[in-house]
């Protein structure tokens, strides 16, 4: 992947975060809980996958990202290991919200969970800014 490449796949993750999160923001002012919380993670994701792509690295899986984050930006102290652990908490709730048909998000926990998604969109954003 040459440089530009590589930026051009950075800005379409970002892009793709700030819609999800937009996503989110819209679902939650429609009480619709479960999808905020679901739209909240993949606005992470993205993120984290353009901190990744960042530095070249392209993994496949969700577990991958997380993985490949601890791996290159958490142990290297890029990015604290309060991020990593954001990730992984939205990637179990959305989990939830999209496959336990009991699981019951009430308006204060998707507020919380979108607040936690926000928190690590703001410090990838950052990092991006930075580097």
């Amino acid at each position: 992947m040459t440089n530009e490449n590589r930026k051009a796949h950075v800005d379409a993750e970002v892009e793709r975060a700030r819609e999800c999160l937009r996503a989110a923001e819209a679902l939650l002012s429609l009480r619709l809980w479960s999808d905020c919380v679901s739209r909240a993670y993949y606005a992470a994701l993205h993120y984290a996958m353009a901190l990744l792509l960042s530095e070249g690295i392209e993994p496949k899986t969700h577990a991958g990202v997380g993985a490949m984050l601890g791996l290159h930006f958490v142990r290297a102290g890029k990015l604290d290991s309060e991020a990593a652990r954001e990730l992984s908490r939205l990637e179990q709730f959305r989990g939830e919200a999209d496959y336990n048909r009991f699981f019951v998000f009430t308006e204060r926990s998707a507020t919380e969970e979108l607040a936690v998604a926000r928190t690590f969109c703001e410090r990838a954003a950052a990092y991006l800014v930075e580097a």
